[in-house]
């Protein structure tokens, strides 16, 4: 049906130009602005979502992250570019704004979500568990042994023999112990030696634990361990720390630290960054 000017007293209706372009023109923005706004919704859902326990892991990184994101941010880039087109094509010339912000929004995403599988298949190794000590790694308490075991799918604490997937192309060609991939990704992940007596160690590497927000599930100055969980703000990823202190022959103490996430496979480089903080902290 032709769009038409409403009759009035001085003749009949006419048709209006350009009125179906305009009001086309008027929709895609308006789908542009509500993909906009749904991106981030359902990433911020995934992650969410997944720390309140309303969605499991698998859905969230699965379906939300990985399947639906995706999708929603292709229509964003795809609709925002029609915006621009419309907005120049079609006068008087509107929706650019919504055009440029729905390609950024795209652009940007989509970038993200490119560097974080760039790092967990090329730039960090598929390990989720980081030492100090390969060959004697610590151990941990009976605290955070129990709140593991009661966990679903929990990560292994077997540090011995344990192998991880290496990738080409996104797709595994074998497996490495984790102690090699490790020690050649994080080669600067070593014991810490301070010339002072243990119960001095143990107390300044409590307070700096403490300092860096972990929650503290045990310590024992006698045996010279600190057990505590760290956890990630986005998903809410709860990783086990433990501090083994010991004392060195030739003098002081030997610091050694161990990371491990509870759940997941690539931690993203997260444990041995902590761990990497946490020794030079306490060796200020």
């Amino acid at each position: 049906m032709a769009d038409l000017t409403p009759a009035n007293d001085i003749g009949p209706a006419v048709k209006v130009p350009g009125a179906k372009r305009r009001n086309l023109r008027r929709w895609i923005n308006r789908i542009t602005w509500a993909l906009i706004i749904l991106a981030p919704i359902v990433f911020a859902f995934a992650a969410i979502g997944y720390k309140l326990g309303l969605i499991d892991l698998s859905f969230a990184f699965g379906q939300l992250n990985q399947k639906l994101g995706p999708l929603i941010l292709i229509l964003c880039g795809v609709f925002g570019l029609i915006s621009l087109i419309l907005a120049f094509v079609i006068k008087p010339r509107k929706g650019l704004i919504a055009g440029i912000i729905g390609v950024l929004v795209a652009v940007f995403a989509m970038g993200k979500l490119a560097a974080t599988k760039t790092a967990v298949y090329v730039k960090y190794p598929f390990i989720h568990d980081v030492t100090t000590d390969t060959q004697n790694p610590p151990v941990f308490g009976e605290t955070v042994m129990a709140e593991r075991l009661a966990i679903e799918g929990v990560n292994t604490t077997d540090y011995a023999g344990k192998t991880a997937p290496i990738f080409e192309d996104e797709k595994p060609v074998g497996e490495k112990l984790v102690s090699v991939l490790q020690t050649n990704a994080f080669p600067e992940i070593r014991p810490l030696v301070l010339g002072e007596p243990q119960d001095v160690i143990f107390g300044k590497a409590l307070a700096t634990a403490q300092a860096m927000g972990w929650d503290i599930k045990e310590e024992d100055m006698e045996v010279g361990r600190i057990d505590a969980t760290d956890t990630t703000f986005w998903y809410g990823f709860e990783d086990d720390v433990t501090i083994r202190l010991r004392p060195s022959e030739g003098g002081g103490t030997i610091v050694d630290v161990r990371s491990l996430s509870r759940v997941g496979g690539s931690d993203l480089g997260k444990n041995a960054a902590r761990v990497g903080e946490f020794l030079e902290r306490l060796g200020e």
